[in-house]
């Protein structure tokens, strides 16, 4: 009885893989990063301009409204130009977080499980940052500590601590909503 004959091969012969192999085997080696596309960063620079420019110009126009002397008696053209400089490094950092925040594991940006200390954090973070940024533009401009502190405090207030107050308020409000219809 004869023995069928194995099919053999040159030990030095290379034989390809097709391309959809190629391809799984290439997507486990090299992972895609996805870059944030362009229209999300458009939307994230223009929500940061939108939401940090005005808070800040209401701040500076009231502050040279009611006491000139609290921004060396600018116009309100010049208040306008300040919070719009302000704006723009407000824009700028939150183009960057978005950027490094894609790099994250999809849990960390998730935020899942985030303990309460590493939200208030990140609440002190920003709002150092926030006060930062105003004090660098109103320094540019020429200020007194002063005037940067008050006025850099002001900003930080109405950025950070009143969203978290309207927040607080409609939820109790949506909870006296719910407790109502029970």
């Amino acid at each position: 009885m004869s023995q069928p004959t194995p099919d053999t091969r040159p030990d030095r012969q290379l034989v390809f893989a097709s391309d959809e192999v190629m391809g799984r085997i290439a997507q486990q080696v090299q992972p895609q990063i996805q870059q944030p596309a362009a229209a999300e960063l458009v939307r994230v620079t223009l929500f940061a301009y939108v939401f940090s420019w005005l808070p800040a110009f209401v701040v500076l126009a009231v502050a040279t409204a009611v006491a000139p002397s609290a921004t060396s008696g600018a116009s309100v053209a010049a208040t306008a130009l300040w919070a719009l400089q302000f704006a723009t490094l407000i824009a700028i950092s939150t183009v960057v977080t978005t950027l490094v925040q894609r790099r994250a594991t999809p849990a960390e940006r998730a935020g899942a499980d985030t303990p309460p200390s590493r939200v208030l954090l990140r609440a002190v973070r920003g709002a150092l940052f926030t006060v930062a940024c105003a004090a660098l533009v109103l320094a540019w401009q020429g200020l007194s500590v002063g005037q940067i502190a008050v006025l850099a405090g002001m900003i930080a207030a109405l950025l950070h601590l009143a969203p978290m107050f309207i927040a607080r308020l409609l939820l109790r409000r949506r909870q006296h909503g719910e407790a109502a219809a029970r």
